[in-house]
């Protein structure tokens, strides 16, 4: 929006403000539902931790005035790993942590962890299009992406393994006779798929901006499909 002009650098800045005010307060409420202090001290951890890595995406103020100004997530070219973690592991764990009020370690509840990184994946690939089109002025402010440091070959390659990755998890989960069939309702969005995939292979530069938010609709579709079919197989 600022870039855009749309709106001043101070208005982001005081949005952003209002926005992470808003998300760390909703999160906090959420300790009242937790049981015992194991699940309490999760969730602290979960939105202390979030709040911190949406600030320190870019980094600068308000991280100057901790000594950590330097710290910058998306300038060091580590976003990727983050937002698979936090968009897909954490958004998917937390949740159900809260429900159950369990705490799944990597060995239980497999089919969460498949459905977590299938989302992690498609939430990656959000980032990967936004990097891939702003590369060429990434470069110059000294943003090291992915896609500046090895190339847009490389991001189109990432996004294309994340896309297929995402898809390709919930067949061998039901193919393996861990999940049940009607977990491929995901293919259902296939064709969503196709698109963006063709499309941030073939396209550049500003002609991405539909595939940004169109990788989004994906994941949003996707997600639906995935939580339709594990309701059906719950509750037929």
């Amino acid at each position: 929006a600022t870039q855009k002009g749309w709106l001043s650098a101070k208005e982001t800045l005081g949005g952003a403000f209002v926005a992470l005010a808003v998300a760390a307060a909703a999160g906090g409420s959420l300790e009242r539902f937790c049981e015992g202090r194991r699940a309490v001290t999760l969730m602290r951890l979960v939105v202390s931790t979030s709040t911190f890595n949406a600030v320190a995406y870019t980094g600068g103020f308000p991280l100057t005035l901790v000594g950590l100004g330097d710290v910058s997530l998306g300038y060091w070219g580590v976003a990727d790993v983050f937002v698979l973690l936090y968009f897909g592991y954490v958004a998917t764990v937390a949740p159900y942590s809260l429900q159950t009020q369990k705490t799944p370690a990597l060995g239980e509840a497999p089919l969460l962890w498949v459905a977590a990184t299938s989302m992690g994946f498609l939430a990656t690939g959000v980032i990967v299009v936004n990097n891939l089109r702003d590369r060429q002025t990434d470069v110059k402010v000294g943003k090291r992406t992915l896609a500046v440091r090895f190339g847009p070959a490389f991001a189109r390659r990432q996004y294309l393994a994340l896309v297929v990755g995402a898809y390709l998890l919930p067949l061998a989960a039901v193919g393996l006779g861990y999940a049940p069939a009607s977990w491929l309702l995901v293919y259902v969005s296939a064709f969503l798929a196709k698109a963006q995939v063709r499309a941030v292979l073939t396209k550049d530069g500003p002609d991405l901006n539909p595939h940004v938010g169109g990788t989004a609709k994906l994941q949003l579709a996707f997600g639906t499909l995935l939580s339709l079919g594990i309701a059906l197989a719950r509750y037929s």
